[in-house]
């Protein structure tokens, strides 16, 4: 049985877990700076937490895509909560970029998302050792850059980096010309990428050739779910849109909510995440 099969079934069992039945969760709001020190953004999150939890959490760092914190975050949320399983919600946007055009390379937000890794170790209600890192788009690109040892070396020292990595759509263009010019290696830990197959991106062709080169090269199993038809954004329930991106192939990326995947996206990265960071 390989590994998404296997996810594929928890997912099953978790299906009662992940539907919202209207319960509550505790918000607080965290501020805190870089772990690069020229760096000087305001930088701030929000805590969610699992309601009644009687011994420390595990949790995950979201980060947001260009557009900023939306509603992608609030379709997860309740599903993750239910199962246990604590959100730090970061904004990485305001002060810091408008859009596309000013848009910071994604390696200068590592030293923040390791930031908010480190934020999250600080906390008695959560397991320093089973935190993990959800994104989208941009936030997707920037989880998997700290999955690179290199990185988690930069920024964190002889500590450790996420436990689990779940990325939307990451453009992995971008991502895999600069993985193979770092000379690093993967930290490990377990990663599974969602992606529509008429993404302007490329993540049609990008993300199975990533995942064919991690096998070959570093005998590392990336985990992969195709939803076909799908666009980038096919997660985000909104208009229906059209916007301008450099990065994108004409320079356009066309966004449309899929219902189907969507949802589907919700209960794998349910099982996914119980699983990976042995949420109770």
């Amino acid at each position: 049985m390989n590994d998404w099969m296997r996810v594929g079934l928890l997912a099953l069992g978790l299906l009662t877990v992940v539907m919202p039945v209207g319960a509550s969760a505790a918000e607080t709001k965290i501020e805190f700076a870089s772990l690069d020190h020229n760096q000087h953004y305001k930088l701030s999150g929000t805590l969610y937490l699992p309601d009644n939890a009687s011994s420390p959490v595990p949790a995950i760092v979201l980060i947001h895509g260009t557009l900023g914190i939306d509603q992608r975050g609030e379709l997860y949320r309740q599903p993750l909560l239910h199962a246990g399983i604590g959100i730090f919600e970061v904004d990485f946007k305001t002060g810091i970029y408008m859009g596309a055009l000013d848009r910071p390379k994604p390696d200068t937000f590592l030293p923040m998302a390791f930031a908010a890794l480190k934020e999250l170790r600080k906390l008695p209600s959560v397991d320093p050792n089973r935190i993990g890192i959800m994104g989208f788009s941009l936030g997707g690109n920037i989880a998997l850059r700290t999955a690179m040892e290199t990185n988690v070396k930069q920024w964190m020292g002889d500590g450790k980096g996420f436990a689990a990595f779940v990325m939307f759509y990451p453009v992995c263009n971008y991502f895999t010309k600069d993985f193979e010019n770092s000379g690093s290696k993967l930290t490990g830990g377990p990663m599974v990428v969602f992606y529509g197959s008429e993404d302007a991106f490329g993540e049609g062709k990008a993300v199975p050739e990533l995942k064919s080169l991690l096998a070959k090269k570093y005998n590392f199993q990336l985990i992969t779910v195709e939803y076909a038809g799908a666009t980038h954004g096919f997660n985000l329930d909104a208009p229906e849109m059209t916007a301008f991106d450099p990065a994108a192939k004409g320079s356009r990326v066309h966004i449309k909510w899929d219902s189907e995947a969507a949802n589907d996206s919700v209960t794998k990265v349910v099982a996914f995440l119980s699983e990976n960071l042995d949420a109770k």
